[in-house]
Protein backbone atom coordinates (compact mmCIF):
# COMPACT_ATOMS: atom_id res chain seq x y z
CA UNK A 1 0.00 0.00 0.00
CA UNK A 2 3.02 2.15 0.02
CA UNK A 3 2.70 3.10 -3.63
CA UNK A 4 -1.03 3.79 -3.26
CA UNK A 5 0.18 6.35 -0.41
CA UNK A 6 2.85 8.08 -2.28
CA UNK A 7 0.27 8.19 -5.73
CA UNK A 8 -1.94 10.09 -3.14
CA UNK A 9 -0.26 13.76 -3.24
CA UNK A 10 0.11 13.73 -7.16
CA UNK A 11 -3.49 12.94 -7.37
CA UNK A 12 -4.54 15.22 -4.64
CA UNK A 13 -3.94 18.42 -7.08
CA UNK A 14 -6.83 19.26 -10.19
CA UNK A 15 -3.64 18.63 -12.52
CA UNK A 16 -3.73 16.16 -15.21
CA UNK A 17 -1.26 12.96 -14.04
CA UNK A 18 -0.16 10.01 -15.34
CA UNK A 19 -1.34 8.46 -12.62
CA UNK A 20 -5.17 9.67 -12.98
CA UNK A 21 -5.18 8.95 -16.53
CA UNK A 22 -3.96 5.24 -15.34
CA UNK A 23 -6.77 4.99 -12.71
CA UNK A 24 -9.18 6.28 -15.27
CA UNK A 25 -8.17 3.49 -17.82
CA UNK A 26 -8.49 0.84 -15.23
CA UNK A 27 -12.10 2.33 -14.61
CA UNK A 28 -12.83 2.50 -18.02
CA UNK A 29 -11.74 -1.38 -18.45
CA UNK A 30 -14.12 -2.26 -14.86
CA UNK A 31 -16.99 -0.03 -15.35
CA UNK A 32 -16.81 -1.65 -19.35
CA UNK A 33 -16.79 -4.88 -17.97
CA UNK A 34 -19.93 -4.60 -15.53
CA UNK A 35 -21.86 -3.48 -18.53
CA UNK A 36 -20.77 -5.58 -21.22
CA UNK A 37 -22.43 -8.37 -17.99
CA UNK A 38 -25.48 -6.40 -17.94
CA UNK A 39 -25.86 -6.44 -22.07
CA UNK A 40 -24.82 -10.38 -21.91
CA UNK A 41 -27.24 -10.90 -19.23
CA UNK A 42 -30.15 -9.28 -20.83
CA UNK A 43 -29.54 -11.47 -23.74
CA UNK A 44 -29.26 -14.45 -22.31
CA UNK A 45 -32.39 -13.80 -20.51
CA UNK A 46 -34.42 -12.65 -23.51
CA UNK A 47 -33.50 -15.81 -25.40
CA UNK A 48 -34.35 -18.07 -22.98
CA UNK A 49 -37.89 -17.00 -23.73
CA UNK A 50 -38.13 -15.75 -27.21
CA UNK A 51 -37.24 -16.44 -30.73
CA UNK A 52 -34.80 -13.30 -31.22
CA UNK A 53 -33.84 -11.59 -28.73
CA UNK A 54 -35.43 -7.82 -28.42
CA UNK A 55 -37.47 -8.75 -31.02
CA UNK A 56 -41.40 -8.81 -29.77
CA UNK A 57 -43.09 -8.47 -32.59
CA UNK A 58 -42.84 -11.95 -33.45
CA UNK A 59 -43.96 -13.01 -29.86
CA UNK A 60 -47.16 -13.89 -28.94
CA UNK A 61 -49.68 -11.60 -27.56
CA UNK A 62 -49.37 -14.09 -24.35
CA UNK A 63 -45.52 -13.20 -23.81
CA UNK A 64 -45.98 -9.83 -24.57
CA UNK A 65 -48.60 -9.29 -21.82
CA UNK A 66 -47.03 -11.52 -19.54
CA UNK A 67 -43.50 -10.47 -19.87
CA UNK A 68 -43.70 -7.24 -18.26
CA UNK A 69 -45.49 -8.62 -14.99
CA UNK A 70 -43.27 -11.06 -14.76
CA UNK A 71 -40.21 -7.95 -15.05
CA UNK A 72 -41.33 -6.16 -12.29
CA UNK A 73 -42.33 -9.10 -10.26
CA UNK A 74 -38.79 -9.89 -9.98
CA UNK A 75 -37.83 -6.02 -9.59
CA UNK A 76 -40.61 -5.88 -6.25
CA UNK A 77 -38.45 -9.39 -5.02
CA UNK A 78 -35.15 -7.62 -5.75
CA UNK A 79 -36.62 -4.90 -4.02
CA UNK A 80 -37.41 -7.16 -0.94
CA UNK A 81 -34.66 -8.30 -0.76
CA UNK A 82 -32.33 -4.76 -0.32
CA UNK A 83 -32.02 -2.64 2.20
CA UNK A 84 -34.62 0.69 2.19
CA UNK A 85 -31.72 2.71 1.29
CA UNK A 86 -30.58 0.88 -1.76
CA UNK A 87 -33.58 1.85 -3.90
CA UNK A 88 -32.59 4.98 -5.39
CA UNK A 89 -31.02 4.60 -9.03
CA UNK A 90 -30.01 6.09 -12.20
CA UNK A 91 -28.95 9.00 -13.69
CA UNK A 92 -30.68 11.55 -11.49
CA UNK A 93 -29.21 9.31 -8.24
CA UNK A 94 -25.45 9.74 -9.56
CA UNK A 95 -25.47 13.54 -9.98
CA UNK A 96 -27.38 13.74 -6.68
CA UNK A 97 -23.60 11.68 -5.42
CA UNK A 98 -21.63 13.36 -7.83
CA UNK A 99 -22.23 16.57 -6.00
CA UNK A 100 -22.78 16.20 -2.46
CA UNK A 101 -20.75 12.92 -2.00
CA UNK A 102 -17.78 13.24 -4.06
CA UNK A 103 -19.23 10.49 -6.43
CA UNK A 104 -19.69 8.03 -3.73
CA UNK A 105 -22.04 4.86 -5.06
CA UNK A 106 -22.60 2.96 -2.24
CA UNK A 107 -22.25 -1.01 -3.35
CA UNK A 108 -25.77 -1.86 -2.64
CA UNK A 109 -27.36 0.58 -4.60
CA UNK A 110 -24.88 -0.60 -7.39
CA UNK A 111 -25.85 -4.00 -7.34
CA UNK A 112 -29.65 -3.42 -6.87
CA UNK A 113 -29.36 -1.32 -10.23
CA UNK A 114 -27.88 -4.21 -12.30
CA UNK A 115 -30.33 -6.81 -11.42
CA UNK A 116 -33.06 -4.59 -11.20
CA UNK A 117 -32.13 -2.98 -15.05
CA UNK A 118 -31.49 -6.34 -16.26
CA UNK A 119 -35.36 -7.89 -15.25
CA UNK A 120 -36.83 -4.12 -16.50
CA UNK A 121 -35.16 -4.62 -20.19
CA UNK A 122 -34.99 -8.40 -20.67
CA UNK A 123 -38.86 -8.07 -19.87
CA UNK A 124 -39.56 -5.44 -22.58
CA UNK A 125 -40.04 -2.69 -20.42
CA UNK A 126 -40.09 0.87 -22.19
CA UNK A 127 -36.94 1.96 -20.69
CA UNK A 128 -33.50 2.15 -21.87
CA UNK A 129 -30.34 0.77 -20.44
CA UNK A 130 -28.09 3.63 -20.36
CA UNK A 131 -29.22 4.85 -16.90
CA UNK A 132 -28.12 1.68 -15.16
CA UNK A 133 -24.72 1.65 -17.70
CA UNK A 134 -23.71 5.13 -16.03
CA UNK A 135 -24.95 3.94 -12.07
CA UNK A 136 -23.07 0.84 -12.89
CA UNK A 137 -19.92 2.50 -14.07
CA UNK A 138 -20.29 4.97 -11.35
CA UNK A 139 -20.76 2.29 -9.07
CA UNK A 140 -17.32 0.34 -10.29
CA UNK A 141 -15.20 3.58 -10.09
CA UNK A 142 -16.65 4.28 -6.55
CA UNK A 143 -15.78 0.93 -5.27
CA UNK A 144 -11.83 1.19 -6.79
CA UNK A 145 -11.08 4.46 -5.34
CA UNK A 146 -13.23 3.28 -1.83
CA UNK A 147 -10.91 0.11 -1.76
CA UNK A 148 -7.68 2.04 -2.56
CA UNK A 149 -8.34 4.61 -0.40
CA UNK A 150 -8.13 8.29 -2.81
CA UNK A 151 -8.44 11.47 -2.42
CA UNK A 152 -12.19 12.51 -2.45
CA UNK A 153 -11.40 14.69 -5.36
CA UNK A 154 -9.71 12.45 -7.13
CA UNK A 155 -13.13 9.94 -6.77
CA UNK A 156 -15.54 12.39 -8.07
CA UNK A 157 -13.27 12.75 -11.28
CA UNK A 158 -13.39 8.87 -11.45
CA UNK A 159 -16.74 8.06 -10.98
CA UNK A 160 -17.03 10.72 -14.07
CA UNK A 161 -14.93 8.29 -16.21
CA UNK A 162 -16.82 5.25 -15.00
CA UNK A 163 -20.28 6.88 -16.45
CA UNK A 164 -18.32 7.92 -19.77
CA UNK A 165 -17.03 4.37 -20.11
CA UNK A 166 -20.56 3.20 -19.24
CA UNK A 167 -22.63 5.00 -21.63
CA UNK A 168 -19.60 4.31 -24.76
CA UNK A 169 -19.73 0.61 -24.12
CA UNK A 170 -23.78 0.76 -24.26
CA UNK A 171 -24.11 3.68 -27.83
CA UNK A 172 -20.96 2.66 -29.47
CA UNK A 173 -20.03 6.34 -29.07
CA UNK A 174 -17.00 7.79 -27.37
CA UNK A 175 -17.02 11.21 -27.77
CA UNK A 176 -20.87 11.99 -27.32
CA UNK A 177 -19.90 9.86 -23.89
CA UNK A 178 -17.51 11.80 -22.83
CA UNK A 179 -19.88 15.49 -23.77
CA UNK A 180 -22.35 14.04 -22.25
CA UNK A 181 -20.50 13.49 -18.39
CA UNK A 182 -18.91 16.71 -19.06
CA UNK A 183 -22.10 18.51 -20.07
CA UNK A 184 -24.74 17.25 -17.76
CA UNK A 185 -23.21 15.69 -14.92
CA UNK A 186 -19.54 17.27 -14.27
CA UNK A 187 -21.55 20.26 -15.74
CA UNK A 188 -17.61 22.00 -16.06
CA UNK A 189 -14.52 22.05 -18.53
CA UNK A 190 -11.74 21.62 -16.99
CA UNK A 191 -8.70 20.72 -19.02
CA UNK A 192 -7.32 17.72 -16.72
CA UNK A 193 -10.67 16.07 -16.93
CA UNK A 194 -10.63 15.53 -19.97
CA UNK A 195 -7.64 13.05 -20.73
CA UNK A 196 -8.76 10.19 -18.03
CA UNK A 197 -12.49 10.72 -19.00
CA UNK A 198 -11.58 10.16 -22.73
CA UNK A 199 -9.09 7.09 -22.11
CA UNK A 200 -12.05 5.34 -20.10
CA UNK A 201 -14.68 6.02 -22.53
CA UNK A 202 -12.43 5.05 -25.70
CA UNK A 203 -11.64 1.62 -23.36
CA UNK A 204 -15.22 1.39 -22.79
CA UNK A 205 -15.79 1.56 -26.41
CA UNK A 206 -13.20 -0.89 -26.92
CA UNK A 207 -14.67 -3.68 -24.47
CA UNK A 208 -17.62 -3.32 -26.24
CA UNK A 209 -17.15 -3.46 -29.84
CA UNK A 210 -14.88 -6.50 -29.03
CA UNK A 211 -17.87 -8.66 -27.77
CA UNK A 212 -20.50 -6.87 -29.79
CA UNK A 213 -18.32 -5.55 -32.75
CA UNK A 214 -18.47 -2.01 -33.88
CA UNK A 215 -21.90 -1.36 -34.67
CA UNK A 216 -23.48 1.42 -36.33
CA UNK A 217 -26.99 1.26 -37.24
CA UNK A 218 -27.66 4.43 -39.02
CA UNK A 219 -23.97 4.94 -41.20
CA UNK A 220 -25.87 4.25 -44.43
CA UNK A 221 -28.25 7.37 -43.94
CA UNK A 222 -27.80 9.57 -46.90
CA UNK A 223 -27.26 13.29 -45.80
CA UNK A 224 -28.43 15.24 -48.93
CA UNK A 225 -27.61 18.91 -49.89
CA UNK A 226 -29.21 21.41 -47.77
CA UNK A 227 -30.64 24.33 -49.89
CA UNK A 228 -32.73 27.22 -48.88
CA UNK A 229 -36.58 24.77 -49.49
CA UNK A 230 -35.81 22.85 -46.95
CA UNK A 231 -34.51 25.06 -44.14
CA UNK A 232 -38.11 26.18 -42.84
CA UNK A 233 -39.29 22.35 -42.70
CA UNK A 234 -36.05 21.57 -40.25
CA UNK A 235 -36.84 24.85 -38.59
CA UNK A 236 -40.25 24.08 -37.81
CA UNK A 237 -39.36 20.45 -36.68
CA UNK A 238 -37.13 21.92 -34.11
CA UNK A 239 -40.25 23.84 -32.46
CA UNK A 240 -42.58 21.02 -32.61
CA UNK A 241 -39.54 18.64 -31.24
CA UNK A 242 -39.09 21.31 -28.61
CA UNK A 243 -42.73 21.27 -27.65
CA UNK A 244 -42.73 17.39 -27.48
CA UNK A 245 -39.82 17.51 -25.18
CA UNK A 246 -42.08 20.34 -22.90
CA UNK A 247 -44.67 17.53 -23.16
CA UNK A 248 -42.82 14.57 -22.06
CA UNK A 249 -40.71 15.77 -19.10
CA UNK A 250 -44.31 17.29 -17.73
CA UNK A 251 -46.21 14.47 -18.05
CA UNK A 252 -43.77 12.18 -16.88
CA UNK A 253 -43.00 14.22 -13.82
CA UNK A 254 -46.81 14.85 -13.17
CA UNK A 255 -47.04 10.85 -12.89
CA UNK A 256 -43.98 10.75 -10.74
CA UNK A 257 -45.31 12.98 -8.48
CA UNK A 258 -48.39 11.37 -7.76
CA UNK A 259 -47.15 8.06 -7.92
CA UNK A 260 -44.70 8.55 -5.19
CA UNK A 261 -47.37 8.65 -2.68
CA UNK A 262 -48.39 4.59 -3.66
CA UNK A 263 -46.20 2.13 -2.65
CA UNK A 264 -44.07 -0.33 -4.62
CA UNK A 265 -45.72 -2.87 -4.10
CA UNK A 266 -48.64 -1.74 -6.24
CA UNK A 267 -46.78 0.53 -8.63
CA UNK A 268 -44.59 -1.16 -10.63
CA UNK A 269 -47.20 -4.21 -11.51
CA UNK A 270 -49.43 -1.37 -12.37
CA UNK A 271 -46.85 -0.68 -14.84
CA UNK A 272 -46.49 -3.98 -15.89
CA UNK A 273 -50.19 -4.32 -16.45
CA UNK A 274 -50.38 -1.30 -18.06
CA UNK A 275 -47.04 -1.79 -20.49
CA UNK A 276 -48.30 -5.36 -21.36
CA UNK A 277 -51.53 -4.20 -22.07
CA UNK A 278 -50.04 -1.82 -24.76
CA UNK A 279 -47.99 -4.27 -25.96
CA UNK A 280 -50.28 -7.00 -26.85
CA UNK A 281 -51.48 -4.92 -29.47
CA UNK A 282 -48.50 -2.73 -30.47
CA UNK A 283 -45.38 -4.27 -30.23
CA UNK A 284 -43.21 -1.57 -31.22
CA UNK A 285 -43.66 -0.06 -27.44
CA UNK A 286 -41.66 -2.59 -25.72
CA UNK A 287 -37.83 -2.02 -25.76
CA UNK A 288 -35.57 0.94 -25.78
CA UNK A 289 -35.45 2.55 -29.19
CA UNK A 290 -35.07 -0.28 -31.87
CA UNK A 291 -38.05 -1.39 -32.71
CA UNK A 292 -39.58 1.97 -32.76
CA UNK A 293 -37.28 3.52 -34.95
CA UNK A 294 -37.53 0.63 -37.48
CA UNK A 295 -40.66 1.44 -37.80
CA UNK A 296 -39.51 5.55 -38.62
CA UNK A 297 -36.83 4.81 -40.62
CA UNK A 298 -38.83 2.11 -42.67
CA UNK A 299 -40.19 3.44 -46.78
CA UNK A 300 -43.40 5.49 -47.12
CA UNK A 301 -44.80 4.27 -43.26
CA UNK A 302 -48.45 4.82 -42.86
CA UNK A 303 -49.28 8.19 -41.12
CA UNK A 304 -52.08 6.47 -38.96
CA UNK A 305 -50.10 3.95 -38.05
CA UNK A 306 -47.17 6.17 -37.12
CA UNK A 307 -49.52 8.00 -34.72
CA UNK A 308 -50.40 5.08 -33.01
CA UNK A 309 -46.83 3.94 -31.88
CA UNK A 310 -46.21 7.37 -31.12
CA UNK A 311 -48.51 7.68 -28.55
CA UNK A 312 -48.46 4.35 -27.77
CA UNK A 313 -44.15 4.20 -27.03
CA UNK A 314 -45.38 7.51 -25.38
CA UNK A 315 -47.85 6.08 -22.48
CA UNK A 316 -45.84 2.83 -22.19
CA UNK A 317 -42.73 5.03 -21.22
CA UNK A 318 -44.21 7.67 -18.83
CA UNK A 319 -46.11 4.88 -17.71
CA UNK A 320 -43.36 2.77 -16.99
CA UNK A 321 -40.45 5.13 -15.65
CA UNK A 322 -43.26 7.37 -13.79
CA UNK A 323 -44.00 4.52 -11.73
CA UNK A 324 -40.52 3.79 -10.52
CA UNK A 325 -39.22 0.71 -13.29
CA UNK A 326 -35.72 1.41 -13.31
CA UNK A 327 -33.89 2.12 -16.30
CA UNK A 328 -32.77 4.96 -18.73
CA UNK A 329 -35.03 7.62 -20.52
CA UNK A 330 -31.92 8.35 -23.13
CA UNK A 331 -32.67 5.53 -25.26
CA UNK A 332 -36.49 6.04 -25.05
CA UNK A 333 -35.93 9.68 -25.87
CA UNK A 334 -34.55 8.51 -28.91
CA UNK A 335 -37.35 6.70 -29.99
CA UNK A 336 -39.64 8.93 -29.34
CA UNK A 337 -37.98 11.79 -31.32
CA UNK A 338 -37.50 9.15 -34.25
CA UNK A 339 -41.25 8.75 -34.11
CA UNK A 340 -42.19 11.73 -34.22
CA UNK A 341 -39.94 13.35 -36.74
CA UNK A 342 -40.99 10.52 -39.04
CA UNK A 343 -44.27 11.86 -38.17
CA UNK A 344 -43.97 15.02 -39.25
CA UNK A 345 -41.56 14.63 -42.14
CA UNK A 346 -44.09 12.18 -44.12
CA UNK A 347 -47.02 14.47 -43.11
CA UNK A 348 -45.07 17.32 -45.23
CA UNK A 349 -44.23 15.44 -48.07
CA UNK A 350 -47.36 15.34 -49.45
CA UNK A 351 -47.62 19.11 -49.65
CA UNK A 352 -43.21 19.08 -50.55
CA UNK A 353 -42.52 16.08 -52.39
CA UNK A 354 -38.95 17.34 -52.63
CA UNK A 355 -38.04 16.51 -49.03
CA UNK A 356 -38.65 12.98 -49.25
CA UNK A 357 -34.80 12.16 -50.06
CA UNK A 358 -34.80 14.46 -46.05
CA UNK A 359 -36.67 12.12 -44.08
CA UNK A 360 -34.09 9.35 -43.23
CA UNK A 361 -31.94 12.33 -42.15
CA UNK A 362 -34.74 14.14 -40.42
CA UNK A 363 -35.55 11.22 -38.27
CA UNK A 364 -32.05 10.77 -37.35
CA UNK A 365 -31.88 14.56 -36.51
CA UNK A 366 -35.13 14.70 -34.42
CA UNK A 367 -34.17 11.65 -32.52
CA UNK A 368 -30.83 12.94 -30.68
CA UNK A 369 -32.58 16.58 -30.81
CA UNK A 370 -35.68 15.23 -28.49
CA UNK A 371 -32.47 13.82 -25.80
CA UNK A 372 -30.84 17.16 -26.12
CA UNK A 373 -34.02 19.39 -25.15
CA UNK A 374 -34.90 17.10 -22.97
CA UNK A 375 -32.18 16.24 -20.62
CA UNK A 376 -30.41 20.24 -21.79
CA UNK A 377 -27.82 18.51 -23.42
CA UNK A 378 -27.50 20.08 -26.89
CA UNK A 379 -23.64 19.35 -27.63
CA UNK A 380 -23.77 15.93 -26.44
CA UNK A 381 -26.77 15.98 -28.93
CA UNK A 382 -24.66 17.15 -31.62
CA UNK A 383 -21.75 15.12 -30.98
CA UNK A 384 -24.15 11.76 -31.07
CA UNK A 385 -25.48 12.65 -34.51
CA UNK A 386 -22.67 12.94 -35.72
CA UNK A 387 -21.05 9.47 -34.26
CA UNK A 388 -24.14 7.68 -35.47
CA UNK A 389 -24.56 8.84 -38.84
CA UNK A 390 -20.67 9.02 -39.33
CA UNK A 391 -20.98 12.36 -41.71
CA UNK A 392 -20.37 15.41 -40.90
CA UNK A 393 -22.42 16.95 -43.60
CA UNK A 394 -25.27 16.38 -40.62
CA UNK A 395 -24.34 18.86 -38.18
CA UNK A 396 -25.47 22.13 -40.10
CA UNK A 397 -29.26 20.60 -40.66
CA UNK A 398 -28.79 19.12 -36.79
CA UNK A 399 -28.49 22.85 -35.39
CA UNK A 400 -31.35 24.05 -37.62
CA UNK A 401 -33.15 21.55 -35.43
CA UNK A 402 -31.92 21.41 -31.99
CA UNK A 403 -31.40 25.86 -31.81
CA UNK A 404 -34.83 26.12 -32.09
CA UNK A 405 -35.98 23.26 -30.42
CA UNK A 406 -33.82 24.28 -26.83
CA UNK A 407 -35.41 27.96 -27.43
CA UNK A 408 -38.89 26.99 -27.59
CA UNK A 409 -38.62 24.68 -24.66
CA UNK A 410 -35.96 26.58 -22.35
CA UNK A 411 -37.13 30.28 -23.02
CA UNK A 412 -40.81 30.19 -23.72
CA UNK A 413 -42.05 27.06 -21.40
CA UNK A 414 -39.00 27.42 -19.13
CA UNK A 415 -38.33 23.60 -19.27
CA UNK A 416 -35.55 22.64 -16.47
CA UNK A 417 -33.03 19.46 -17.45
CA UNK A 418 -35.21 16.36 -16.75
CA UNK A 419 -32.63 15.25 -14.12
CA UNK A 420 -32.78 18.16 -12.54
CA UNK A 421 -36.56 18.04 -12.25
CA UNK A 422 -35.97 14.84 -10.88
CA UNK A 423 -33.67 15.52 -8.25
CA UNK A 424 -36.32 18.34 -6.97
CA UNK A 425 -38.82 15.85 -6.81
CA UNK A 426 -37.55 13.47 -4.99
CA UNK A 427 -35.73 16.02 -2.67
CA UNK A 428 -32.53 15.21 -3.85
CA UNK A 429 -29.86 18.18 -3.33
CA UNK A 430 -27.54 19.10 -5.84
CA UNK A 431 -26.70 22.44 -5.63
CA UNK A 432 -23.47 23.59 -4.18
CA UNK A 433 -22.23 27.24 -3.52
CA UNK A 434 -19.11 28.27 -6.14
CA UNK A 435 -16.60 28.72 -2.79
CA UNK A 436 -17.33 24.61 -2.34
CA UNK A 437 -17.05 23.84 -5.94
CA UNK A 438 -13.87 25.20 -6.68
CA UNK A 439 -12.10 23.44 -3.46
CA UNK A 440 -13.57 19.98 -3.97
CA UNK A 441 -11.45 19.80 -7.01
CA UNK A 442 -8.29 20.11 -5.12
CA UNK A 443 -7.21 17.53 -1.77
CA UNK A 444 -5.55 18.29 1.35
CA UNK A 445 -2.51 16.86 0.48
CA UNK A 446 -1.84 19.22 -2.18
CA UNK A 447 -1.43 22.34 -0.09
CA UNK A 448 -0.55 21.10 3.42
CA UNK A 449 2.33 22.04 4.87
CA UNK A 450 4.43 19.10 5.96
CA UNK A 451 6.63 20.48 8.15
CA UNK A 452 5.79 20.68 11.97
CA UNK A 453 6.84 19.80 15.37
CA UNK A 454 5.17 17.29 17.51
CA UNK A 455 5.59 17.71 21.60
CA UNK A 456 3.68 15.83 24.68
CA UNK A 457 1.67 18.33 26.88
CA UNK A 458 4.48 19.30 29.75
CA UNK A 459 7.17 21.00 26.99
CA UNK A 460 7.78 24.86 27.04
CA UNK A 461 5.87 27.43 25.73
CA UNK A 462 8.42 29.16 24.10
CA UNK A 463 7.61 26.40 21.04
CA UNK A 464 4.76 28.97 20.27
CA UNK A 465 7.47 31.44 19.04
CA UNK A 466 9.45 29.13 16.48
CA UNK A 467 8.89 29.70 13.15
CA UNK A 468 7.08 25.51 12.33
CA UNK A 469 4.12 25.16 14.10
CA UNK A 470 4.58 22.89 16.95
CA UNK A 471 1.35 19.97 17.33
CA UNK A 472 0.82 19.19 20.91
CA UNK A 473 -0.15 15.82 22.06
CA UNK A 474 -3.07 15.50 24.60
CA UNK A 475 -1.90 13.29 27.23
CA UNK A 476 -5.41 11.54 27.78
CA UNK A 477 -5.50 10.73 24.15
CA UNK A 478 -2.62 10.45 21.38
CA UNK A 479 -5.31 11.34 18.51
CA UNK A 480 -6.33 14.18 19.32
CA UNK A 481 -4.00 17.46 18.53
CA UNK A 482 -3.84 20.75 20.43
CA UNK A 483 -1.78 24.10 19.80
CA UNK A 484 -1.21 27.29 21.85
CA UNK A 485 -3.59 30.27 21.02
CA UNK A 486 -0.49 32.14 19.48
CA UNK A 487 0.50 29.39 16.96
CA UNK A 488 -2.99 29.83 15.61
CA UNK A 489 -2.97 32.91 15.29
CA UNK A 490 -5.31 34.13 17.69
CA UNK A 491 -4.97 37.32 19.97
CA UNK A 492 -6.18 35.39 23.18
CA UNK A 493 -4.25 35.74 26.30
CA UNK A 494 -5.64 32.61 27.73
CA UNK A 495 -2.45 30.34 28.18
CA UNK A 496 -4.67 27.39 27.65
CA UNK A 497 -4.17 24.81 24.67
CA UNK A 498 -7.19 24.44 22.18
CA UNK A 499 -7.84 21.68 20.19
CA UNK A 500 -7.16 21.42 16.76
CA UNK A 501 -9.61 19.60 14.25
CA UNK A 502 -8.47 16.66 12.20
CA UNK A 503 -8.76 15.75 8.72
CA UNK A 504 -8.09 12.15 7.09
CA UNK A 505 -5.89 12.91 4.60
CA UNK A 506 -8.11 11.47 1.62
CA UNK A 507 -10.55 15.34 2.63
CA UNK A 508 -10.44 17.84 0.67
CA UNK A 509 -9.83 21.95 0.66
CA UNK A 510 -13.94 22.11 0.98
CA UNK A 511 -13.94 20.18 4.13
CA UNK A 512 -10.91 22.41 5.86
CA UNK A 513 -13.11 25.92 4.71
CA UNK A 514 -15.80 24.17 6.30
CA UNK A 515 -13.60 23.94 9.56
CA UNK A 516 -11.85 27.11 9.66
CA UNK A 517 -13.85 29.91 8.03
CA UNK A 518 -15.95 30.45 11.07
CA UNK A 519 -13.02 31.85 12.67
CA UNK A 520 -11.30 32.39 9.72
CA UNK A 521 -7.55 31.67 10.99
CA UNK A 522 -5.89 28.83 12.52
CA UNK A 523 -4.87 24.98 11.18
CA UNK A 524 -6.64 21.27 10.41
CA UNK A 525 -4.66 18.91 11.16
CA UNK A 526 -3.94 16.03 8.42
CA UNK A 527 -4.10 12.14 9.66
CA UNK A 528 -4.24 9.24 7.74
CA UNK A 529 -7.01 7.06 7.44
CA UNK A 530 -6.92 4.30 9.47
CA UNK A 531 -3.61 5.09 11.80
CA UNK A 532 -4.35 8.44 12.75
CA UNK A 533 -1.11 9.29 12.43
CA UNK A 534 -0.34 13.52 11.49
CA UNK A 535 1.28 14.03 8.20
CA UNK A 536 0.70 17.61 7.78
CA UNK A 537 -1.12 20.93 8.39
CA UNK A 538 -3.41 23.26 6.49
CA UNK A 539 -4.09 26.72 7.76
CA UNK A 540 -6.18 28.98 6.81
CA UNK A 541 -4.15 31.69 5.16
CA UNK A 542 -3.28 28.40 2.47
CA UNK A 543 -7.08 27.69 1.86
CA UNK A 544 -7.66 31.64 1.25
CA UNK A 545 -4.78 31.74 -1.29
CA UNK A 546 -5.80 28.92 -3.23
CA UNK A 547 -9.36 29.81 -3.39
CA UNK A 548 -8.10 33.51 -4.66
CA UNK A 549 -5.90 31.76 -7.55
CA UNK A 550 -8.33 29.22 -8.53
CA UNK A 551 -11.10 31.96 -8.97
CA UNK A 552 -8.52 34.23 -10.69
CA UNK A 553 -8.97 37.26 -7.62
Amino acid sequence: MRFIDNIKYPLASAKTSWQLVVLGALVGLVASAAIVCLRLGIELVQESYMHVADDFVQESYLTRFIAPLIGAAIILVIASIGHQRYHRMGIPFVLHRQRKHYGYIPFGNSLNQFFSALAAIASGFSVGREGPAVHIGAGAASLLSLRLNLPKNTTQVLTACGMAAGISASFNSPLAAVVFVLEVVVQQYRIYLFLPIMLASLIGTAVSRAFFGDIHLYSDITIPAINHTVIWPLIVLGLIIGLTAVLFNRCLLSVMERSARISMAKRLPLAGLIVGAIACFIPQVMGSDLLALDIALSEHPQIGFLLLVLVAKFVATIAALGLGIPGGVIGVLYGLGGLMGSLLIWSLIPLFPELTVFAPMAVIICMVAMMGTSLHAPLAALVAVLELSENASIIFPSLLVVVPAILISQQVFGLKSLFLEQLDLQRLSYKVSPVTHTLQDTGVLAIMRRKFNTFGTGDAWWLSNSTIPALICSASNNTEYLMTPQALGYNDDDKSLIKVPCLKDNATLAHAYELLSPRRNGYVVIVTQHSQVPVGLVSWQAVRKHLHREQGD
